[in-house]
């Protein structure tokens, strides 16, 4: 028993004395060394305790670099005692010195002036070593960024008198580098062209600090390729080559999507529609995008969209967008689309983008067109419009972001025809205007803000307005669905203006995987020659994205409520999807 005591209480002395151990705080204390009664320490703020004992030197540094910078450049400490728990360090603080000048000496006035140097500004005054610092800093990355990355500065010259110091600056450039070229190792196939347009870092052009900086950055909002191991250079006298580890990074895509819901039509039936997604990026290896759409939204209608990218045409900055969209709705009328654009490219996904947008919409089936007294809710449209489109990524992961946001801001002008058909009473035209001025407008802005370490919240608005005194049904938005507003229909809605808010809750379980919660609510307006709705549709409802051998696998269920009606469970949307990369 006595033993046992003994241990307890060994165990309990060794406690404490480790409890105590740990817990041990290392204090500083400073004493002026220049018998003026610490009336200078006496307005410093300095740290005095630290959990670490090494911490008590960096503070050290950071005393002796605050006293230089108020002009006592010769301060220093004549002695540290430390006896393990208390550092006692003794300043002496000595003279405050002033900057008579400083001449700019062998660097030449075009440089001096990019920096912002001016004489006046290093005259008669305290001796600041970090303004002094700063300005040998602007120097040394200009002449970084301008073919020099091995330039160094001093100070030369210097004539101390009294306490007033005069210098010069030395500046000594090294030598003059160019890139030769980017060498890409690793499995990703990029043609040299576009990696050089992408960098923005050529043959022959200077060597530029600035842009080498941003590669890794720059190659991450690459979707096509991955940096397996940072890059690095190998410099000789006069030129530099740059060694990229790239691998292929599986970014082309093929996605379905099958919606069940119920059959306006027939009652308890229930209707099958279609998504399908086909997207091929860097097929070609010059970063190009071929993107087609089909979709099957209801019966007897058809949605097929294409659209093609090819950037960096004859190695400068512009590339070439080209849209295709054709749309049948049932039997009554048919929709081409033509939009094609050159876009000036910033790089990645990010552009500024001019466009011409031809649009021609016709009716399908006439008959019955005669006997007509007021013109039908669609008509014979051919519009022409110019526009500007702006679009900016800025996400940490594209495929799914935990933080970041993305921009797309379009604006377009024109002039709309309406054609008159032959087989619709031509008087029923006489009190409509066939030639106008319209004005398209469409904006999305998305914010993910991450919430702890796997999750985030997605804020999103789409909005869109057509601009124009005689709009027709044909020529309208179409909303609802999965990619809009959840909870109703794909296209379901016509609007002529709308405003769609998003709030999602994400947690991300996996990189390419998570549960979401969303709620959408919108504002819409339809406003055509003979009719008027405005309405606040909302939906909310759940969601699961989760990555499989075969893809990404989605399911998403979602309620939506509209015109003051109550939600009905029998009313909820189903969609399943998967999307495959390779």
């Amino acid at each position: 028993m006595k033993l046992i005591y003994c241990k307890i209480l060994l165990i309990i002395f060794l406690s404490c004395f480790c409890f105590q151990a740990y817990s041990q705080t290392y204090e500083l204390l400073l004493i002026e060394n220049s018998g003026t009664d610490n009336k200078f320490l006496n307005k410093l703020n300095y740290k005095k305790k630290f959990p670490i004992k090494e911490s008590r030197k960096k503070e050290l540094n950071e005393i002796i670099l605050y006293f230089y910078n108020e002009g006592f450049i010769t301060a220093r400490f004549d002695s540290l005692i430390d006896d393990s728990l208390l550092l006692k360090a003794y300043l002496n603080i000595g003279e405050k010195f002033e900057l008579a000048y400083l001449r700019k000496g062998n660097v030449d006035d075009a440089l001096l002036s990019e920096v912002g140097y001016k004489e006046k500004l290093y005259s008669d005054k305290a001796f600041n070593y970090d303004e002094i610092r700063q300005l040998n800093e602007k120097i040394l990355t200009f002449c970084e960024n301008n073919a020099y990355p091995f330039a160094s500065i001093k100070l030369d010259s210097i004539i101390i008198d009294s306490n007033s110091i005069t210098a010069s600056l030395m500046l000594n450039k090294s030598y003059k580098i160019i890139i030769d070229s980017i060498i890409i190792k690793g499995k990703a196939k990029i043609s040299n062209s576009y990696i050089y347009n992408y960098l923005g870092i050529k043959p022959g052009d200077f060597y530029d600090e600035s842009l080498v900086e941003k590669i890794s950055v720059k190659l991450k909002e690459l979707q096509f390729v991955r940096e397996i191991k940072p890059f690095n250079i190998v410099f000789t006298e006069k030129d530099a080559k740059i060694y990229l580890y790239l691998n292929k990074r599986d970014a082309s895509s093929f996605d379905g999507v099958i919606g069940i819901l119920p059959n306006n039509v027939t009652t308890g039936k229930l209707m099958i529609n279609g998504d399908v997604r086909l997207k091929l990026l860097n097929s070609f290896n010059r970063g190009e995008l071929i993107d087609f759409n089909w979709r099957k939204l209801e019966q007897s209608t058809q949605d097929l969209k294409f659209n093609i990218v090819y950037p960096y045409i004859l190695r400068t900055p512009f590339g070439i967008d080209y849209k295709f969209l054709l749309f049948k709705k049932d039997t009554l009328y048919l929709t081409l689309k033509h939009n094609i654009g050159v876009q000036y490219i910033f790089g990645g996904n990010n552009y500024l983008k001019i466009f011409l947008d031809n649009y021609q919409s016709s009716l399908v089936n006439t008959e019955g067109l005669e006997n007509l007294t007021v013109l039908p809710s669609y008509a014979d449209i051919k519009t022409n419009l110019f526009g500007l489109e702006y679009n900016y990524i800025n996400l940490d992961y594209l495929y799914n972001p935990r933080k970041g946001y993305r921009l797309r801001l379009s604006g377009a002008a024109g002039i709309k025809n309406i054609e008159k058909n032959g087989k619709i009473n031509q008087a029923l035209y006489d009190s409509l205007e066939l030639k106008t001025t319209q004005y398209n407008f469409e904006t999305e802005i998305n914010f993910f803000i991450p919430i702890l370490k796997r999750s985030t919240v997605l804020i999103r608005n789409q909005s869109a307005y057509i601009a124009n005194s005689n709009l027709f049904e044909n020529e309208l938005f179409r909303i609802g669905g999965l990619r809009t507003i959840r909870g109703f229909d794909e296209e379901s809605i016509k609007a002529s203006l709308f405003s769609i808010f998003l709030i999602e809750y994400r947690y991300l379980f996996e990189q390419n995987s998570y549960f979401n919660i969303f709620f959408n609510g919108a504002y819409y307006e339809k406003d055509i020659h003979n009719e008027f709705i405005c309405d606040r549709p909302l939906g909310f409802g759940l969601g699961l994205n989760f990555q499989t051998k075969a893809g990404i696998f989605s399911i998403n269920y979602a309620l939506g409520k509209q015109f003051n009606n109550s939600v009905d469970l029998k009313s909820a949307k189903i969609h399943f999807g998967i999307v495959n990369y390779f």
